[in-house]
């Protein structure tokens, strides 16, 4: 009884489903944000040679204008929207990149847009202080500080030897002008990005397969879940049977209710019934009703009570059931035959085919 409590199987195709309507899905935060700072670093980077210029051209206009219009009106609103423009305007690339690139790396985690509404709905369990203590007892909440504790040290390890090497280079930057000091400081702080995130590239890609890891581990299922999943998926085996049952007798009402607008039907003489209809233009007679024993009686009953011409031939009855099916037309090799008893039929009604 225990084992079939462990969580032994894989999750199911419905339960990740489930999952995902749920927000719930893998999604490594190391990843993203490791893109995001590079992204954001490298359109930085493009846009440092631009940086003193547009700097410089705010300073010269902030001095040209003056401060004096910040006093007064729609000029010192002219200016200070000219100004936000300005720093935004520098900004504009890093931004646009970071945002883009975070929206990328989530997509491709996400395999595709997620829209999970009840992922914001309150959990008031969440408020629970005990619910809190548990979380940490839990694995994830030692690998989430194992995690942050060792991008603290890669940081840190990666800054120290960044600084050690470039002491000469730092010590220069007091002899250098506006733009040397921009580009002296953008390469230092390059080389120390490109650094730390080749480390953390690694620490994000194993944090990815961990957090695939622990999203299945989360998932797993007991084989009662399996079974009773598997059950549902594809219905009560009762139901189904009432399903099949009241199909075959609307099916079967459906196929009676043809019997009045026969031409002839066809018996064994009661073992079995076939129900025969032709007219002009019609390819071949076609069997618009069959059956045996009770329902072929049932079929014999409703011909007569219509006035259906009921012939007893037994070879004919029984081909025409076990080779045509119905609303099929018959074959071939049951022309000669049919047409023998259509002619007998057509005789007695005194009238041409």
């Amino acid at each position: 009884m225990a084992g079939a409590q462990e969580r032994t199987e894989k999750p199911t195709g419905k339960r990740l489903a489930e999952a995902r309507r749920k927000g719930n899905v893998p999604k490594s935060q190391e990843l993203t944000a490791l893109a995001v700072l590079w992204a954001g670093w490298l359109a930085a980077s493009f846009q440092m040679a631009k940086l003193p210029e547009q700097f410089r051209a705010l300073l010269d206009r902030l001095w040209t204008e003056g401060f004096a219009p910040w006093k007064s009106g729609l000029v010192g609103n002219a200016l200070a929207v000219s100004v936000f423009q300005a720093f935004l305007l520098m900004a504009a690339p890093a931004v646009m990149a970071a945002l883009v690139t975070a929206i990328a790396v989530n997509f491709v985690q996400l395999k595709g847009f997620l829209i999970a509404p009840k992922a914001l709905e309150p959990k008031f369990s969440k408020l629970n202080p005990l619910n809190g203590l548990k979380r940490f007892a839990q694995v994830r909440f030692f690998a989430e500080t194992a995690k942050s504790f060792v991008k603290i040290v890669i940081v840190g390890v990666v800054l120290y030897t960044v600084f050690q090497s470039e002491q000469e280079s730092l010590a220069a930057l007091v002899h250098m002008d506006l733009s040397a000091i921009g580009r002296e400081t953008g390469r230092i702080v390059f080389r120390f990005v490109w650094k730390a995130g080749a480390f953390l590239l690694v620490l994000a890609v194993l944090d990815f397969a961990y957090q695939r890891w622990q999203y299945i581990k989360d998932l797993m299922m007991t084989k009662q879940e399996v079974k009773e999943e598997h059950k549902q998926s594809e219905g009560n085996p009762q139901i189904k049977s009432r399903i099949r049952s009241i199909q075959r007798t609307l099916a079967r009402q459906r196929m009676m209710a043809k019997v009045p607008k026969a031409t002839v039907v066809v018996t064994n003489p009661t073992h079995y019934a076939v129900a025969l209809f032709y007219k002009e233009g019609l390819q071949a007679p076609k069997v618009v009703a069959k059956g045996m024993n009770l329902i072929a009686q049932n079929i014999i009953r409703i011909a007569r009570e219509h006035r259906v011409p009921v012939v007893q031939n037994p070879p004919l009855a029984r081909a025409l059931y076990r080779q045509v099916k119905l609303d099929q037309v018959i074959p071939e090799t049951l022309y000669r035959a049919v047409a023998k008893v259509l002619a007998y039929v057509y005789q007695q009604r005194r009238s041409k085919p």
